[in-house]
Formats: structure tokens, sequence, C-alpha cells
């Protein structure tokens, strides 16, 4: 993917999200607490005809964890899903929007650093091909790149071209 060209001379050359397994940890989170909400209304409604004032708790606040969690989850999947690896011929961009909240932008100019390095370590990195780049012995890492060999190599001859 090659794309536009600035008054700089620096041109795109690779863009790509991070990996979806870090969708993993929320959706699981999320999963057990919509299971502790259905639980609570499951107990509201057979607590109804004995113990009113029981009922009414427990519906109230098996509601109000359905729709916090709902809502986190929600806030989470789009903070994630807007999370960017930009490679240009000149530096590598790492943006990470957290909506509101914050908004972290890595850049690495390819100038100042000579080496990349792609590193998947056990056996769910190598299962699912995702792993971590390392720029110059650890002074600056990106985690959760698909097929890190491969943006490895692109950033290799973006460097050297």
């Amino acid at each position: 993917m090659t794309g536009f060209h600035t008054d700089t001379g620096e041109r795109l050359v690779h863009v790509c999200d991070e990996h979806w397994i870090k969708y993993i940890a929320p959706a699981s989170v999320s999963l057990f607490l919509f299971a502790v909400s259905a639980l609570l209304f499951a107990l509201a409604g057979i607590s109804a005809h004995h113990y009113m004032l029981l009922s009414h708790a427990t519906f109230i606040s098996a509601l109000l964890l359905f729709l916090l969690t709902f809502h986190w989850l929600f806030v989470v999947l789009l903070s994630e899903a807007l999370d960017r690896i930009i490679i240009t011929n000149k530096r590598l961009l790492l943006i990470q929007y957290r909506l509101i909240f914050h908004e972290d932008i890595l850049e690495i100019s390819f100038d100042k650093m000579k080496t990349v390095e792609a590193r998947k370590h056990g056996f769910i990195q190598n299962l699912f091909h995702y792993g971590t780049l390392i720029f110059e012995t650890n002074k600056a890492s990106v985690r959760l790149v698909p097929h890190p060999n491969r943006v490895a190599r692109i950033i290799q001859e973006a460097m050297a071209g």
C-alpha cells in the first residue's frame, strides 16, 4: 500500500491495526459481568413473591450492572478499534485513542533508529501470528503487531530506501 506524497518527501508505506487478540480480555470480562447480571435478574424473578424488597433491590442492581457493563464494553471496543500503526518512508507512528480520556502518539523516526527486531514469544503469539517490534534494543517497542516479521521487513525496506 503506497500513499500520498507530501512536500517533505514523506509517503505512506503501510497502515495496519493492532492485532485482534486485544479484544479477548474486555470480551471475557463483559461476558462474566453479563452472566452475573443474568443471575441477578433470575434471583429477582424467583424472589418476587416471597421477598418483595429483596426482589426490587436485586432487580435494580442487575439492571445497573447490565447497563454499566454494556456501556463500558462499547467505550472499550470503540477506543480499541481506533488504534493504528502507520509506517511512512521516514517514520513509524503508533496512534492510540481512548475516546475522551487520552490520546497517545508514539513516533519513531528512522533517521535515529538503525535496527528493528520482530519478536513472537510463546505458543499463543506464534499460533495467532502477532508479536512485538523492538527498535534499537529496547529503546522503543510496539506491541500487538500482526505479522511482525512482515512489518519489520517493510520497515527495514523503508529505512534503507
